[in-house]
């Protein structure tokens, strides 16, 4: 079955003055012009010789830019957008893994990118998406239902990531499901504060609005002030996003002193993590709008099982993540037999969102029961009641979940392992009071060997994306091990807890002064001492951002965004403080 060239925009055809994108000022490109752009600038991938097989990887700044040029991407290739900010290894081991053919960046492309196309001999395009309204354009023709749309990455117990091919129907039977749950139309307005590498936001926040008939405002930036300022002036009537965006709201709220926020809102969606309860609670109360709990991942083109609006469907339940909104949901015991209500089992789903399965892999995802149907197993354990909600009781996968950042323990553990001074090296959960979880490290030194936790980390920082850092790295001896001597990353942060939270010592000097007293201001505790890691006392990358531009003001410094991630302590954040700072002097005395 051949879909239109722009199902995304089919429902509103008639209507193509209407909204379709905002960027972050406010500037509208209509439905008409969206589609303009669109045309345009497939036609230009198609000169540039790509082809419905082709594997088209996208690394972009986030923007009105990226959203054009997924959707035209689409329309002529598969498209497999990479997270800009990845170093060199993984730039080139995605690519790799993707089987890309071409690479589309903006005006700024990382430099780990170039220097990867360079060494893959890859062809780079750099093409305007908006300017492209104005190219002649053929008409474009419409995909078949099960041609490749979307390439991404995700993982389960191993440190390989896996591949996961989404076809045109499973994006367009996703993103009606959350429009459908949602209660989606022409007037509403998405807040498009999820990335677009990312499932959550491509379907969520991008293709379920403009199939709804809606429109979308695509953020530069998810740093919550900027989200609180864009619900203000841009007027969006949605948000969906991980849990500690919102609780980042919540957070920019306090600090602002506002008793409520300004905002034409009239629900909130959270999903792609656990939303704690009381954070749910305080979500309605500040914003004052029903706040709609999902279970998705990226196997399932996003949405599996949703809560529905108040009045709408089976009653949300706190700790629940509502019925099945999409495919089919099942739980499987370790029989492979379907278990009745209030059973904990495996999570199992079928439908026309769902992958057909990993690519290259060993397993394709899908099992078959013990009437011989085919289901696909999420991974995720978990129970459903008589009314048919769905509650999580656990993953079955080894992944830390880091506030919606999934972490595959054993890609850290090899990391870890690439420093020659590291004998063996397990990555565990540790609880964190915003995040859910996050991470730290064990390691075992060579013998003879020496090396500090800073080094550790640095080496970690050069091999992984800055969300896979352990916020600590301890050393041990010896690593836990098990009966059978396997070791045992389960429990070991319980084991670990006097290590973990070392005796702290008085701040020295004025710096580290400086710093102390913005981790207090920022998360709204006592000063910490000299070896206090800011994670550990419960920062996020949200307010660890916050953290940095206090500081940026405070001494006229440019600094990086995950300069906190390298350097989370007071100590040694405030010694590269001070070395920066020298440098910025004596460039100045140079003149």
């Amino acid at each position: 079955m051949l879909l239109p060239a722009c199902w995304w925009l089919e429902p509103n055809v008639n209507e193509p003055d209407r909204p379709a994108l905002f960027a972050h000022d406010g500037a509208l490109i209509t439905r008409r012009s969206l589609a303009a752009a669109v045309a345009g600038l497939a036609a230009l991938l198609v000169r540039e010789g790509v082809v419905r097989t082709d594997r088209l990887a996208v690394v972009m700044a986030p923007g009105v830019d990226l959203a054009i040029c997924l959707l035209a991407g689409m329309g002529v290739a598969a498209v497999a957008p990479l997270v800009p900010s990845s170093p060199l290894g993984i730039v080139l081991d995605d690519l790799r893994r993707l089987r890309a053919t071409h690479v589309l960046v903006d005006g700024d492309p990382p430099a780990a990118v170039l220097e990867a196309v360079q060494e893959l001999g890859l062809p780079l395009l750099h093409l305007d998406p908006l300017a492209s309204a104005a190219e002649p354009a053929a008409r474009l023709a419409g995909p078949a239902a099960t041609d490749l749309a979307l390439l991404l990455q995700t993982s389960g117990t191993t440190s390989r990531p896996k591949v996961v091919p989404l076809s045109h129907a499973n994006l367009l039977a996703s993103a009606r499901s959350v429009a459908e749950v949602l209660a989606l139309g022409p007037g509403d307005r998405s807040l498009a504060a999820m990335p677009l590498f990312h499932i959550h936001g491509i379907v969520a926040s991008l293709l379920a609005p403009l199939v709804a008939g809606g429109s979308v405002i695509c953020c530069c930036s998810n740093a919550p002030h900027a989200l609180l300022a864009a619900l203000d002036s841009l007027e969006p009537s949605w948000l969906s996003a991980v849990p500690t965006l919102l609780q980042g709201l919540l957070a920019e709220q306090d600090r602002t002193h506002q008793s409520t926020p300004a905002h034409r809102l009239r629900l909130l969606r959270s999903s792609s993590s656990p939303l704690p309860p009381p954070v749910f609670e305080r979500l309605e109360a500040v914003f004052g709008v029903p706040v709609i709990e999902a279970y998705g991942m990226t196997e399932a083109a996003h949405q599996i099982c949703s809560n529905r609006l108040p009045g709408a469907g089976v009653v949300r339940q706190p700790g629940s993540v509502g019925a099945a909104a999409g495919p089919e949901v099942v739980v499987l015991g370790p029989d492979r037999r379907q278990l009745p209500s209030g059973e904990c089992g495996e999570v199992a789903i079928r439908g026309g969102n769902v992958t057909a399965g990993y690519e290259a892999a060993a397993s394709s995802g899908w099992v078959h029961d013990a009437n011989g149907d085919a289901w696909f197993l999420t991974g995720d354990e978990g129970l459903l009641d008589g009314e048919g909600r769905l509650t999580l009781t656990g993953r079955l996968k080894e992944m830390i979940n880091r506030g919606g950042e999934k972490v595959i323990p054993r890609r850290v553990d090899e990391a870890l392992l690439g420093h020659p001074a590291v004998e063996q090296a397990l990555a565990f959960a540790v609880p964190h009071p915003t995040l859910g979880e996050d991470l730290a490290a064990a390691v075992v030194l060579r013998a003879g060997a020496a090396a500090e936790e800073q080094e550790l980390r640095a080496h970690a920082f050069s091999q992984l994306a800055p969300h896979e850092v352990p916020s600590r790295i301890v050393l041990l001896e010896a690593l836990p091990r098990g009966a059978t001597g396997k070791l045992q990353r389960i429990g070991l942060a319980e084991k670990l807890g006097a290590i973990l939270f070392p005796a702290d010592e008085p701040v020295r000097g004025e710096m580290e002064e400086l710093v102390a007293h913005t981790f207090a201001a920022v998360l709204q505790q006592p000063a910490p001492g000299r070896n206090a890691n800011f994670f550990m006392l419960g920062g996020d990358s949200l307010s660890g951002q916050r953290v940095v531009n206090a500081l940026e003001q405070a001494l006229a410094l440019a600094l990086s965004p995950v300069l906190l991630f390298a350097h989370p302590t007071v100590r040694s954040l405030a010694e590269q403080l001070d070395q920066r700072l020298d440098e910025a002097l004596n460039a100045l005395g140079a003149e």
